[in-house]
């Protein structure tokens, strides 16, 4: 009785460790934000200045603009041949399954500052750089086994025989995908679609190869004028970035629920 509750004691004080050690540096720059004078903490009072000051900066407003743009088109591709690829997986069974599961995952294990740099490589030997598509595809390469994974959970589960009586009763296979197994699936799709884009939005380290100065990122922004500037202004656009990534996560709680996949099997 006295090994089962020092265990869970143990086990207490390790998770409390472990989340305030994750936690607490981002509960800084949060406070800091709302420093009046410079980024030192604890605050030496309270104010909304800085946030404030976001709309009087254009080019963080630009980058804030480029950096949604670019991860509602990273989600929309990048879930939807994720998708494909997903049910196209599950649906094949033959010996190189296992090897095309691998490849599909592969960009979650490389680091990506090389697949950033394979990437500029390749397209600068095209000529295509410096253009919006070029950064989507990036983002897209770097993002796309996050929806993969969640709809190949998904499709563990998945009851085959509900396409089925969908094409016995006339549908053809394109109606089966949409009216039966895209709605289905809806439990890891939407899920994705926000993950995917919080992971596009956010993303520094392939934007700093293929960005260019018409399609600067809101990470790349707050890089640059760190270079330069060092206040509490980029604690508030770091907060902002912060609460908005929140509020995506319990959306995605909320419609669906974080651990909705595994509830839907």
């Amino acid at each position: 009785m006295q090994k089962t509750l020092l265990g869970t004691t143990l086990w207490y004080v390790g998770t409390v460790l472990f989340y305030a050690f994750l936690l607490a540096p981002l509960a800084i720059l949060i406070a800091v934000s709302f420093n009046p004078t410079a980024m030192v903490f604890p605050p030496q009072g309270f104010t909304l200045k800085w946030y404030a000051t976001i709309l009087e900066k254009p080019d963080f407003l630009h980058a804030a603009w480029a950096s949604t743009l670019l991860g509602i088109m990273t989600a929309a591709i990048s879930t939807g041949f994720g998708v494909l690829a997903a049910i196209g997986w599950q649906r094949y069974s033959g010996l190189l399954k296992a090897p095309i599961s691998s490849l599909l995952m592969s960009p979650l294990f490389i680091p990506a500052v090389i697949v950033a740099l394979a990437l500029f490589q390749i397209l600068f030997m095209l000529g295509i750089v410096n253009n919006i598509w070029t950064l989507v595809a990036a983002h897209v390469v770097v993002t796309i086994p996050y929806p993969i994974r969640n709809v190949m959970a998904q499709m563990e589960g998945f009851d085959v025989r509900l396409e089925e009586a969908a094409l016995s009763v006339g549908a053809t296979p394109r109606q089966a995908l949409w009216r039966v197994t895209l709605p289905l699936l809806k439990a890891s799709i939407i899920p994705s679609l926000i993950i995917t884009f919080v992971l596009s939005w956010n993303n520094y380290t392939v934007s700093v190869f293929l960005a260019n100065k018409d399609w600067t990122t809101l990470p790349l922004q707050l890089r640059a004028y760190l270079q330069y500037e060092y206040e509490p202004f980029v604690a508030a656009m770091s907060t902002i970035l912060i609460v908005a990534s929140v509020i995506l996560l319990v959306v995605v709680d909320r419609t669906v629920g974080l651990g909705g996949v595994k509830k839907n099997n």
